[in-house]
């Protein structure tokens, strides 16, 4: 009965939650400034499309944010949520001011990966937090809450780099410096806030070592693959239309620049609407299986417009984001961050968010390695890789969805705690 007290909140802290979530405008906002400035670096520094695939594997999206969420996330349990999430801003800063100042493409790749081991640091602390501070009723509702920051940041990230398109290389600097500025501020108001009550418990009841890791893969395993393989299978399609789309729009559709940024600050608006207006009210009220097939559904016919329809019509390009954003609203993704903060015990739901995110991105990383080239080689084939990737994702996350858990389970102090499923 205490560790179930322990997780009944009443009232949402919603100082702590929102500054919890800049995590994940810094995150996307960081992501997809990168995307929107690689074809004028590409142009700019002279970059082929093998380094670019290097630059887009071991940067913000996916080798370093790997490296990232593996450390931050084992930090996180070991130190509490507090010391990492506050901390790694100031080396987001520091990754920002090298992309300022590029003059090369080697001040590129050590802005992107400086910038990338500190979003995946901040990324698993800040969603443990958010989940256990959350009302038990309402924590699906507020985990989603950092998806719509992390459509927010790119949002606002595109419409500039839109209004700042004619100004070349010097907008995408303009860009940079924004998040520069936002990450210093959420540094400066992050200091003041108290650490997670429950991980305080926790810590005072049993101390985090290497036994806790061995417990987690021997008590969790399944749990742990589940949430890595439909997440992995999903992101590569989000992952790649998330970081590449511009490009994408730009060498295969022949859109302009502004044109380019343009359906992809709409990608970004209307999934975190889709997420408010959908996710939100529903992911703590109705069958997630049902939900997570819909949003898969739709993720499907998307990808079969972008198989069989001309990228270089407007209108098809808009019925593609337009389907693509909504099904991402409620799907893999939305549903992966709230797994993350119910399956897992507090003593390991940081180390366990960053494992999975580590895998994750080593998956995107790869993938990341070979994308320019197979855009470039048979765009239709590569359409048809990520239409197969999310078709097995939603296959695999309808039929063995693990079962929603009580309260107990935040808390985890044994394994049998946690109801069956996985």
């Amino acid at each position: 009965m205490t560790a179930r007290r322990e997780t009944i909140h009443h009232k949402v802290d919603w100082k702590r939650v929102i500054l919890a979530c800049m995590a994940d405008y810094l995150d996307a906002g960081g992501i997809v400034a990168a995307s929107a400035g690689l074809a004028l670096w590409t142009k700019a520094f002279g970059i082929s499309p093998t380094v670019l695939g290097l630059l887009a594997a071991l940067g913000v999206n996916a080798g370093a944010y790997a490296a990232g969420a593996l450390v931050g996330g084992i930090l996180g349990d070991h130190l509490g949520r507090k010391r990492v999430y506050q901390y790694d801003l100031l080396v987001y800063i520091l990754g920002a001011l090298f992309i300022i100042f590029a003059s090369g493409t080697w001040m590129l790749f050590a802005g992107m990966i400086i910038m990338g081991l500190a979003i995946g640091a901040d990324v698993p602390t800040s969603w443990a937090l958010i989940g256990e501070i959350a009302p038990d009723h309402r924590r699906g509702s507020l985990v989603g809450l950092t998806s719509v920051f992390w459509s927010a940041g790119p949002v606002v990230v595109l419409l500039l780099a839109f209004g700042l398109a004619d100004m070349g290389l010097m907008g995408i600097r303009i860009v940079f410096v924004h998040l520069a500025l936002i990450a210093l501020i959420t540094w400066v108001l992050r200091r003041r806030l108290s650490e997670s009550e429950m991980w305080v418990n926790a810590r005072a009841s049993q101390s985090f070592d290497l036994s806790q890791i061995r417990s987690l893969f021997q008590n969790y395993s399944g749990r742990l693959f589940f949430v890595f393989i439909v997440h992995s299978l999903g992101a590569i399609a989000l992952g790649t239309f998330g970081f590449f789309l511009p490009y994408i729009l730009k060498t295969v559709g022949a859109q302009t620049q502004a044109a380019s940024v343009g359906f992809n600050a709409l990608y970004y608006g209307l999934t975190g609407l889709g997420v408010f207006v959908l996710f939100m009210p529903l992911v703590d009220r109705v069958n997630r299986r049902v939900l997570y097939g819909l949003a898969g559904a739709l993720t499907a016919l998307s990808l079969l417009i972008v198989i069989f329809l001309p990228l270089s019509n407007p209108l098809f390009v808009g019925a593609f984001v337009v389907l693509f954003s909504l099904s991402a609203s409620c799907g893999q993704e939305q549903l992966y961050r709230v797994w993350c903060q119910e399956l897992f015990p507090t003593m390991v739901r940081s180390t366990a968010q960053g494992f999975i995110i580590f895998a994750q991105k080593v998956v995107l990383a790869i993938w990341s390695v070979f994308t320019p080239l197979l855009v470039a080689h048979s765009f239709q084939a590569f359409a048809w890789i990520l239409f197969a990737a999310v078709a097995a994702s939603v296959l695999i996350g309808v039929i063995w969805m693990p079962k929603r858990p009580d309260s107990l389970a935040m808390v985890g102090v044994k394994a049998d705690d946690v109801p069956a499923g996985l």
